[in-house]
């Protein structure tokens, strides 16, 4: 079995942690990785979630896993804790909210353009508001 990468685990925790909070669901069915509802997925969101499917599904059978760890094991390491100076895309002035939802929606990030890029680019994929993440083209909105 191929190791995923710190920063593909790092960002399936926080994919994971922003799906749960606006309201779906992520879990393994026989092995296969089921996300729902449906109708809250748009197009460019599952192609993300297809992209961290591996590290999803490894984060899910973690969690599954019955845990039998000492305390000194439950912190995570550095690659996937956050760190205080991560961005919120929805504090960003380079983000371009959705329409349809403006106030909790799924947006874009200007800089990296019209569609989500690839996770494998290093660019930001679906900018979720509240989500924390690594971004160096981060700018803040200015009061």
């Amino acid at each position: 079995m191929t190791s995923l990468s710190d920063s593909l685990m790092a960002e399936a925790v926080t994919l994971l942690a922003v799906m749960r909070e606006i309201g779906l669901h992520a879990r393994l069915d026989d092995g296969q990785l089921r996300v729902g509802p449906q109708a809250m997925l748009a197009p460019y969101d599952v192609e993300y979630i297809k992209e961290l499917k591996p590290a999803l599904v490894s984060l899910l059978a973690a969690e599954a896993a019955p845990a039998v760890r000492s305390t000194a094991d439950l912190t995570q390491p550095p690659s996937v804790r956050p760190e205080r100076d991560m961005a919120h895309c929805g504090a960003c002035s380079h983000f371009l909210p959705d329409s349809i939802n403006p106030a909790q929606g799924v947006g874009r990030c200007g800089v990296t353009g019209a569609g989500p890029p690839s996770v494998a680019s290093g660019d930001c994929a679906a900018c979720y508001p509240l989500a924390p993440r690594a971004c160096p083209s981060y700018k803040g909105i200015e009061p």
